[in-house]
């Protein structure tokens, strides 16, 4: 299996991004060349490396190979949203707990979970019931995101309009788990 590439700090430039004290309320730089290199980055990856099923102690991009959107948290709201840099919001840590797996963003250590109206959010600090996730390799690629829903387990897909994450019985979106190394992560 061939090793991650680094996709830190270094490969964009800081000095476009506006400081903020809202965790993923940043300015988008606005370079196409950035989203080139992402783009590259993803091309130059293996196969097994996109469609790895995640891994306790690991950092992800949780991404939708067909909209080229990932999970990020915009302005204290999980939403799917295209690569924009180094803004922040879209770097997922895989942790376990219980046998559960769970996501949590290393820089306000909220974890994705469930509201009892169908939605995913961020903004729990611990991991709980809520916020339990199981993984399904597709048959078709990626990997299907379940949570506890009573005695069901109920798939993540995205909402109607694009942008929100739902809760669903239907056949629910094959995600791929991209692997970020950093030298500031582990």
């Amino acid at each position: 299996m061939q090793e991650a590439k680094d996709i830190g700090p270094d490969l964009y430039d800081s000095a476009s991004v506006a400081d903020s004290t809202t965790a993923g309320d940043f300015t988008p730089p606005q370079s196409a060349s950035m989203a080139d290199d992402f783009e590259d980055y993803l091309d130059s990856l293996s196969l097994d490396n996109k469609t790895a099923a995640p891994w306790p102690g690991n950092t992800y991009i949780i991404r939708d190979p067909d909209s080229q959107r990932q999970i990020t948290l915009v302005r204290g709201q999980l939403r799917l949203a295209p690569h924009l840099g180094n803004q922040g919001g879209y770097h997922w840590e895989c942790i376990e707990k219980d046998g559960w797996l769970g996501f949590r963003s290393p820089s306000d250590h909220l974890h994705i979970g469930h509201d009892n109206r169908r939605n995913f959010i961020a903004s729990a600090k611990d991991h709980r019931p809520w916020e339990f996730f199981n993984t399904r390799a597709h048959p078709n690629g990626g990997h299907i995101l379940l949570v506890v829903h009573g005695w069901q387990q109920w798939k993540m897909a995205i909402s109607k309009d694009g942008r929100q994450l739902v809760e669903t019985m239907d056949e629910g979106t094959a995600w791929e788990f991209v692997k970020v190394v950093s030298r500031f992560h582990h």
